[in-house]
């Protein structure tokens, strides 16, 4: 049953990604969820689509808390209102209800509830798990055949948190083993996960103790701060549960929460305002490309540009948060290189004008595109 539900979370893409050339992924269908039914009765599928509701709040929140709040519980109750289209597929023998709501009218609900906003672009993480499901310690790889990995999937769909596992070909082999992974020597590890470019990588462990299975997991950066001696956690969690699959959504809501939290961005309900500049736009279709890009960012409120001079594009933004949220969601982004500020320029910039608040750095951005 299991394997079924992740062919048809592939079959019907409630959770495609477009992974770049290095880092991040692009999560697409974060409109659609895919619900097993029993039947195509009425009563089932109203209940279904307030499931794919709940799915799809997940999946575009990013933070489990997101389905206590009282203006998505109360939406809960006419999920069906928000809903563009619903359909029903058989396959090998199960019943599935795939339905699709407004992702305008979802974003809109998540700022109404003052809940943060997880855009498309997020980060690509690399696991690497000690796993005994077979008997004996192994690290689970790319290609392995077992629940466990399936697992890992269908977490991974549900949150929306895309996911990369090592080849543990003889390049892996050779670099990391089991106790480097249950001993947390994230230095070794780090050297071998830079050739997967993920954004960032976990080290884990579910293993049977007795009646329970324990579990642990640590988060890190793909690169080690250029100050510390050593690579620092950036999430640690652990425990006993009663299942390989609590483990692992245990995991899973670890690694989701941090990033929620540093790239799903809430309304402060303050009026911020920044401002950006493209250096090197060649072309009206590159401009175009620029100007879709910033108003899909979930920082973002409004963009509008302030100036053109040359092959340079001022804009003035408007913010869901602040500064330090924009620049790190678009730092994640590989079609994006950053400059630098404005006022380290040496009089290259002076001929772009006054903009809003220009006591602020104005960050140089250069658009590398597709």
């Amino acid at each position: 049953m299991l394997k079924l539900i992740l062919r048809i979370f592939v079959i019907f893409s409630s959770f495609t990604l477009v992974l770049t050339l290095a880092n991040a992924a692009e999560v697409k269908q974060l409109d659609e969820g895919v619900v097993p039914i029993e039947s195509r009765s009425a009563a089932l599928r109203s209940q279904g689509i307030k499931q794919a509701f709940e799915h799809v709040i997940l999946k575009n929140s990013g933070t489990q808390s997101a389905l206590d709040n009282d203006v998505i519980k109360k939406q809960l109750n006419s999920a069906n209102a928000l809903m563009t289209q619903y359909g029903y597929v058989e396959r090998d023998g199960e019943l599935f209800l795939k339905v699709n709501f407004d992702q305008k009218r979802i974003i809109a609900l998540l700022r109404q509830a003052g809940l943060p906003v997880w855009g498309k672009q997020r980060p690509l993480t690399l696991v690497w798990l000690v796993n005994s499901e077979n008997g004996q310690r192994d690290i689970l790889s790319d290609g392995a055949n077992v629940v466990s990995r399936d697992t890992f999937n269908l977490a991974s769909s549900a949150r929306g948190v895309p996911l990369l596992f090592p080849l543990m070909d003889l390049d892996d082999a050779m670099k990391v083993g089991v106790n480097d992974i249950r001993g947390r020597f994230a230095d070794s590890v780090a050297d071998a996960s830079l050739r997967y470019q993920s954004n960032y990588f976990v080290l884990a462990a579910i293993e049977p103790q007795g009646a329970v299975f324990s579990y642990q997991m640590d988060l890190y950066p793909r690169e080690k701060d250029a100050h510390a001696l050593q690579m620092n956690s950036l999430v640690s969690n652990s425990g006993e549960v009663a299942t390989v699959e609590e483990a692992i959504a245990a995991i899973m809501a670890a690694t989701s929460e941090y990033y929620v939290s540093q790239y799903a961005i809430a309304d402060s309900g303050e009026r911020n305002t920044t401002s950006i500049t493209f250096t090197n736009v060649a072309s009206m279709q590159e401009l175009v490309s620029i100007e879709r890009y910033l108003d899909q960012l979930s920082a973002i409120k409004s963009a509008s540009i302030a100036t053109i001079v040359g092959q340079d594009v001022a804009f003035n933004i408007s913010l869901f948060g602040n500064d330090a949220d924009l620049h790190r969601l678009m730092a994640l982004d590989p079609r994006i290189d950053v400059i630098e500020s404005i006022n380290q320029q040496n009089g290259d910039y002076s001929s772009l004008g006054e903009i809003e608040q220009p006591q602020k750095e104005t960050q140089i951005y250069y658009w590398k595109g597709q």
